[in-house]
C-alpha cells in the first residue's frame, strides 16, 4: 500500500528541478510540494529579514534568486540607526529608513563624501579618495552619516550672500562659495574658526593695482583705499616735480594703473685700471744692445660719483672723490751697457736673415681696421697715428719704448714698422697689424722676442 501511494504521489505530484542563485553561487535541488521552502532547505540557505526572493519556472523546472539586503548603519542628528535594505544608493537607503535629506546636507559613506546617487557598493564617490576595500565587499555594514547643512550669512565686500552649507569652518564655507582667499584679503572670523548656525562671515577682497615705479612695472594686491595709502605701502613719497598719476586723493579700484616717477640721488662707485709705468734702467753686467723687460702689473683706482635719477633715468653725474686702492707695479726696461765688439749680432729667421741692434721680449697682440673708433663710412676708418692705413707690417708701439719709425722683425709675423700707437699699448707691448681678410684670429697673443733693426 505504501509503495502504491508513493507511485501515485509521484505521478500526481512530480518533483521539480530547482536552481537557486545566492551570493554568487548556484545550487540545483529538487522539490515536490512547497518549491520555495523545500528548495531553500535542501540548499541550506537562510532568508534574512530584508532579503528578496525572485521565483520563476514551470511545472518541471524553477529558478530562485536570493537578493541579499545590505546591512547599513546610519548616523543622523546624533542618533544611530541599524537596518538592512535592498536600496542600491545611499539616498535610497536613507529614504527607506525614513531619514530625510535637506537641501545642502552632506552624505558620508564609510567616512568619504558621497552623492545621494552613490551606489552602496562604494564604486562612485563625490571625492577623489575611494577606499581600497568597501564595507559591502567585506560583509560589514555600510556606514552612512549625514552632516546637516546650516544657514550662514556671508558678506563679500558689501554684497550679502545667504548660504546653507554643511561646512565645518569659515575656510570650507568660503570654498563652498567658490571663493579663493588670497594674501591681502581680510576674513572675519579667521579661516580656521569653527562654524555655528547663523554665523555671519565677512570677506574683504583686496584690489590689484598695476604700478609703474621709475620705469619698472609691478603689481600690488592691497587693501589700500587711496593712492596715498599705496604710496605708504611702497615707502615712496614723490615730490612736487615728480610724476604721480592719479593724485594722492584718488580712490583705489581693482585694476587701477598707477604711475610714479621719483627723483633719487645715489652714490655710485666705478673702478678703473691704472697702467703700470715703465722704469728705464741700465745694467753694466749686460752687453750693450741687450735689453731685459721685467713686466709690471696694473693698479686700480676707485672713483665715487653722485648720480641723480629722475623716473628711473640718469639726469646728472658729479665726481665726488677717488682713491687708489691698488698701486701699479712699474715695469722695468733694463738696457745693457757693457762694451762689446763692434760686430752686431745676427739672426736667421723665416723671411729674414741679418744683423740686428737689440733683442726685446714683448707682449704681442693683433688688430685690424675694424678695431678702431671710426665707422666704415668715416674718412678716418683704418687710419693709424702716423696717417698710414693699418695693414700687415704696420704695428702699434709705446713710443717711449720703441720710437715711431723703428723697424723690427717678429718671428712668425715678419718685418714690421712702428707706425701706430694705442691706449692699451703701454710699456713692452706691441700690436701687430693685419688686413681684415686675415680672419678672426690671425695671431696667437703672447710673449715673443722681437729683433730691432734700427
Amino acid at each position: 500500500m505504501v509503495v502504491l501511494l508513493a507511485v501515485v504521489a509521484f505521478r500526481v505530484f512530480p518533483e521539480k528541478e530547482v536552481t537557486i542563485l545566492s551570493n554568487g553561487q548556484a545550487f540545483r535541488v529538487s522539490a515536490t510540494f512547497d518549491t520555495e521552502h523545500e528548495a531553500l532547505g535542501a540548499a541550506a540557505i537562510t532568508v534574512l529579514p530584508g532579503d528578496r526572493l525572485l521565483i520563476a519556472g514551470d511545472d518541471r523546472h524553477a529558478s530562485i534568486a536570493v537578493q541579499r539586503a545590505r546591512p547599513v548603519t546610519a548616523v543622523v542628528d546624533g542618533e544611530t540607526f541599524a537596518f538592512s535594505t535592498m536600496a542600491t544608493t545611499a539616498g535610497g537607503a536613507l529614504a527607506e529608513a525614513g531619514i530625510e535629506l535637506r537641501p545642502g546636507d552632506q552624505v558620508l559613506m564609510d567616512g568619504v563624501p558621497a552623492t545621494e546617487r552613490a551606489p552602496l557598493a562604494g564604486v562612485r564617490y563625490a571625492s577623489q579618495s575611494v577606499p581600497a576595500v568597501t564595507a559591502a565587499a567585506q560583509g560589514r555594514p555600510v556606514e552612512l552619516s549625514v552632516v546637516r547643512a546650516r544657514p550662514y550669512v556671508v558678506f563679500i565686500d558689501t554684497a550679502r550672500v545667504d548660504i546653507v552649507s554643511p561646512a565645518a569652518t569659515v575656510g570650507s564655507l568660503l570654498a563652498d562659495l567658490g571663493m579663493t582667499v588670497r594674501e591681502g584679503d581680510l576674513v572675519r572670523p579667521s579661516l580656521e574658526t569653527p562654524l555655528a548656525a547663523g554665523m555671519t562671515v565677512h570677506l574683504a577682497k583686496a584690489r590689484t593695482v598695476h604700478i609703474t615705479l621709475n620705469g619698472q612695472q609691478t603689481s600690488l594686491y592691497t587693501q589700500a583705499e587711496t593712492v596715498r595709502d599705496v604710496l605708504a605701502v611702497l615707502g615712496v613719497s614723490p615730490g612736487p616735480e615728480d610724476i604721480l598719476s592719479p593724485a594722492r586723493e584718488a580712490e583705489v579700484f581693482n585694476g587701477m594703473e598707477l604711475v610714479i616717477g621719483t627723483t633719487e640721488v645715489v652714490q655710485e662707485q666705478m673702478a678703473e685700471q691704472l697702467p703700470p709705468p715703465t722704469l728705464f734702467e741700465e745694467d753694466p753686467s749686460l752687453p750693450r744692445g741687450e735689453v731685459r723687460i721685467v713686466n709690471g702689473s696694473p693698479g686700480e683706482r676707485l672713483s665715487t660719483f653722485s648720480v641723480t635719477y629722475r623716473n628711473g633715468e640718469e639726469v646728472s653725474r658729479a665726481f665726488v672723490s677717488s682713491v687708489v686702492t691698488t698701486a701699479p707695479v712699474p715695469a722695468r726696461h733694463v738696457s745693457g751697457t757693457r762694451a762689446v765688439s763692434a760686430a752686431r749680432p745676427t739672426v736667421n729667421l723665416p723671411g729674414f736673415t741679418g744683423s740686428y741692434r737689440e733683442k726685446v721680449n714683448v707682449w704681442a697682440t693683433w688688430y685690424n681696421a675694424s678695431h678702431g673708433a671710426w665707422s666704415r663710412d668715416d674718412p678716418n676708418y683704418g687710419k693709424t697715428a702716423t696717417g698710414v692705413i693699418v695693414d700687415h707690417g704696420i704695428c702699434a708701439v709705446d713710443p717711449s719704448v720703441i720710437p715711431l719709425g723703428t723697424r723690427f722683425v717678429v718671428p712668425g709675423y715678419g718685418m714690421c714698422i712702428a707706425a701706430d700707437t694705442g691706449g692699451g699699448i703701454k710699456g713692452a707691448k706691441i700690436d701687430l697689424g693685419f688686413p681684415e681678410d686675415a680672419g678672426s684670429n690671425p695671431w696667437h697673443t703672447g710673449y715673443v722676442d722681437i729683433y730691432i733693426l734700427d
